[in-house]
């Protein structure tokens, strides 16, 4: 049978944050881990969603089977990253209309310091639900692989792991963080002070016509 194998990663993966808890997102980088929540608290209402494959429905096991897929879902944290820095709706749907701040992660730094139960992938957008056939940790990550093709240009990647907090150990796997255009003269003040202790680069955005500079 043949296989499925990626060979290609990125360098580099990105998170766009608001600093509506400005505290909570600095400590994030200061403390060294990333925050996996559950599917449900993401905003998208399709999040999550499966259909199941006719031998599945016709089994005499199929009640019990889709309520493991329910809660085995619930159980799984999630953590968000997307393929570029400078993607304006990126900016605006995610890091507060571009008042908030986008950080840096060095994807084989990450992939050395975290724990080996975590799993990185690449978001599918497809326009029709996936199918599943059994109930295991494989079929979870699947399903939680899978967004509306309207939301391609997010260019997502995941990381699944246990919900709540997942550390890492090298304060390296943070290579940089850029500012947005609106940021705050306090918040930009604090986060350039904080962060210059860790040794993390900061870069403000410029906005020159229709492109954005850093």
């Amino acid at each position: 049978m043949a296989t499925i194998q990626s060979y290609v990663k990125p360098n580099e993966l990105y998170r766009y944050r608001s600093l509506k808890k400005f505290n909570q997102e600095l400590e994030a980088i200061e403390q060294k881990y990333l925050f996996c929540a559950a599917f449900t608290k993401l905003n998208d209402p399709m999040e999550g969603m499966f259909s199941s494959k006719q031998r599945l429905r016709q089994s005499d096991d199929y009640d019990r089977i889709h309520q493991a897929i329910i809660e085995n879902k619930e159980a799984m944290g999630i953590c968000s990253f997307g393929e570029v820095h400078n993607q304006g709706p990126m900016w605006a749907h995610y890091a507060d209309k571009f008042k908030g701040i986008c950080i840096a992660y060095s994807v084989s730094g990450l992939l050395a310091a975290i724990a080996q139960e975590v799993t990185l992938v690449r978001v599918l957008y497809n326009e029709t639900a996936p199918v599943v056939s059994r109930s295991n940790p494989e079929s979870i990550k699947m399903i939680l692989s899978y967004k509306n093709y309207g939301w391609r240009y997010e260019r997502e990647w995941r990381i699944f792991a246990p919900l709540g907090k997942v550390f890492y150990a090298n304060s390296e796997c943070v290579t940089r963080v850029y500012l947005g255009s609106r940021i705050s003269d306090k918040n930009r003040k604090q986060i350039i002070t904080r962060l210059g202790m860790l040794k993390i680069a900061t870069h403000q955005m410029e906005i020159q016509r229709y492109s954005m500079n850093f």
